[in-house]
């Protein structure tokens, strides 16, 4: 579902699914996580993540707390979580295909923004289906 911003902006899930998991990849390595972390995280302006996180507090995804820390709210988590493992599961099918691993990570990023939750879970309910195993992914 697609949100159109005051600014005409549209902030599609998959985006904020995106900054979802940045913010809950940050928060792994930093005692805070605010708004300046995520864009140097994600290689995008700060104007333009503050756009985005104004639209995670509006949809109760992310909270603002004391110095500008960014908290997940319970659905911010599971979204982020979701997001993490569709990215690691076509990581890791790629990684096993043989594409060197900074394009397996590009490219997974960028085919779990193009589908859907219900369109990757067929996905993968019909590769098990077919005896295809659950990539594992050695960190």
């Amino acid at each position: 579902m697609e949100k159109r911003e005051k600014t005409g902006r549209v902030i599609s899930g998959a985006t904020l699914d995106r900054y979802l998991a940045a913010i809950l990849g940050l928060r792994r390595r930093l005692a805070i996580v605010r708004s300046v972390d995520v864009a140097s995280y994600l290689g995008y302006s700060k104007a333009c993540v503050c756009v985005t996180v104004k639209q995670m507090i509006q949809e109760e995804l992310v909270l603002v707390e004391r110095h500008g820390a960014l908290v997940l709210s319970p659905e911010g988590e599971r979204r982020a979580r979701a997001h993490l493992e569709r990215c690691d599961y076509f990581r890791g099918l790629l990684l096993e295909s043989g594409v060197e691993a900074e394009a397996a990570r590009q490219e997974a990023d960028a085919i779990t923004r193009a589908l859907s939750g219900n369109s990757f879970e067929a996905l993968r309910s019909y590769l098990v289906s077919q005896g295809v195993p659950a990539p594992q992914i050695a960190e």
